[in-house]
């Protein structure tokens, strides 16, 4: 690859369920070999062995495995997006400060690893990532942030705008990824996850008074 050549990272979306079922087992062999392994030892050859398909079915669906390292974290991400749609209707959180305070411990949950059995598969995917370029986490989580914290206030500005979105998005995520790969012991605390919460509420308040 030339040195300034985009890393070729678009897949083969699957249709049938066959596909499908083959996707899911490429990525769930690459998710036991970062946890079990480390991400050095993430190669396509390997990865073939360790799913039991040829090399040529991995790259019938992936060009390369930056690509399946992006795909498994999109995965992650949307099954994090999935348990934060049923707070919004679970009736245990009645309140628009009470979804915010357990979408934040989603979050917060989402990153906990250093003494989960998942903590070096998390590490290794982040750092993996890092070193192809962070996917941007989505603006939604920070807009539903922003509207359900502003409920709780009872702010006039019920809509972030972008820049407000991006900045609420990234600084929760960009705090839970360092404490992440510096493997924080401030991961899982009531504490750290207390001042997650500050953090979205501070931000909306400063943000009602423009």
């Amino acid at each position: 690859m030339e040195q300034n050549q985009e890393p070729e990272i678009a897949r083969k979306n699957p249709v049938q369920a066959r596909s499908k079922q083959t996707v899911e087992t490429i990525l769930e062999a690459t998710a036991r070999i970062l946890e079990e392994e480390g991400g050095e030892n993430l190669t396509t050859n390997h990865l073939a062995r360790r799913a039991g398909f040829s090399i040529g079915t991995i790259y019938q669906y992936f060009p390369n495995r930056e690509a399946i390292v992006l795909a498994l974290i999109e995965r992650q991400r949307e099954a994090t997006w999935r348990r934060i749609e049923t707070v919004l209707d679970d009736g245990r959180f009645d309140t628009a400060e009470a979804k915010v305070r357990q979408i934040v411990r989603i979050l917060h949950e989402a990153f906990n690893v250093h003494r989960m059995p998942q903590r070096r598969l998390v590490r290794a995917l982040l750092q993996l990532a890092i070193a192809q370029g962070v996917p941007a986490p989505p603006d939604r989580i920070g807009r539903l942030l922003f509207v359900l914290a502003a409920q709780a206030c009872e702010t006039d500005r019920r809509q972030p705008d972008k820049g407000e979105a991006f900045v609420l998005t990234h600084s929760l995520f960009e705090t839970l990824r360092q404490a992440t790969l510096q493997s924080s012991p401030l991961l899982g605390t009531a504490g750290f996850e207390d001042a997650l919460v500050r953090l979205v509420f501070g931000f909306v308040r400063e943000s009602a008074t423009r």
